[in-house]
């Protein structure tokens, strides 16, 4: 789900218009958006040992109860039963969440959950189900995601200065401030590691190229483009469009 977290990036209109159509409330069109199809790998690496695989990132946890280091923050692995793995996952020694993950009966299908808290002390949660394509048995082989529910449905973006904005994502905690000078910026979030940054180009009237960095390596990249008329936005996979693509429509007037 990180790429989820990390996929809203700068929404900005070029300098000749005298409104910025992306500044207000917007809500997720789930009927309409497409966040599944993303691919994760699972492998043995030892004796109660495992590496995982997602896009350009990999990492090894041993499933001790331990913080081990992983591209997004620290990840204390335990394994409950044959069917059931915990992860605790921390970012700079505050929780970033714990993840269950629940192998179906016939081991082709699993589900995952994600709870935690805001900094406010408000909860957030977050499921989704993965579906095998390799692989025998266990947590082990290739998987693809099949359906995924957001901790957050609504998207706020309010004016930074006169060249930016300022999102926020009420439900989930996650919000950035930048300018639309190709820059990057920090990006906050309880589940968001350290080293989260943003910077964007504009490419015409109302699209935007976006590049979401993890510790200065291109994590994604995003397009964006804005409707005629103001009221619907959207957002997709630069290299991938039928992967990922989310669409939101205004709650405001404008």
């Amino acid at each position: 789900m990180t790429k989820f977290i990390l996929a809203f990036a700068l929404l900005w209109l070029s300098a000749g218009f005298e409104e910025n159509p992306f500044v207000g409330r917007w809500k997720i069109d789930t009927a309409k958006s497409q966040l599944t199809g993303s691919i994760s790998l699972i492998a043995a690496a030892g004796p109660n040992t495992w590496t995982f695989r997602e896009g350009a990132y990999s990492w090894t946890i041993k499933a001790d109860g331990m913080p081990h280091p992983t591209p997004f923050g620290d990840t204390a692995m335990k394994v409950v039963d044959a069917r059931t793995w915990q992860f605790a996952n921390t970012n700079n020694g505050k929780s970033a969440g714990t993840e269950t993950w629940v192998l179906s009966a016939d081991g082709e299908s699993m589900t995952w959950t994600l709870i935690g808290q805001k900094d406010n002390g408000e909860a957030f949660s977050s499921t989704g189900n993965m579906k095998r394509i390799a692989g025998k048995s266990g947590f082990e082989g290739t998987w693809k995601s099949t359906e995924v529910q957001l901790s957050f449905s609504e998207v706020d973006i309010a004016p930074n200065g006169d060249d930016g904005i300022t999102v926020t994502l009420p439900e989930d905690g996650t919000t950035y401030s930048l300018k639309f000078d190709g820059k990057e910026y920090p990006e906050h979030g309880p589940r968001l590691p350290s080293g989260v940054t943003v910077s964007a180009t504009r490419t015409g009237a109302r699209t935007v190229k976006a590049i979401t960095y993890l510790n200065g390596k291109p994590f994604d990249e995003e397009e964006w483009e804005v409707s005629p008329d103001g009221n619907t936005y959207t957002q997709h996979d630069a290299t991938s469009p039928d992967l990922a693509r989310i669409i939101l429509h205004r709650m405001d007037t404008h």
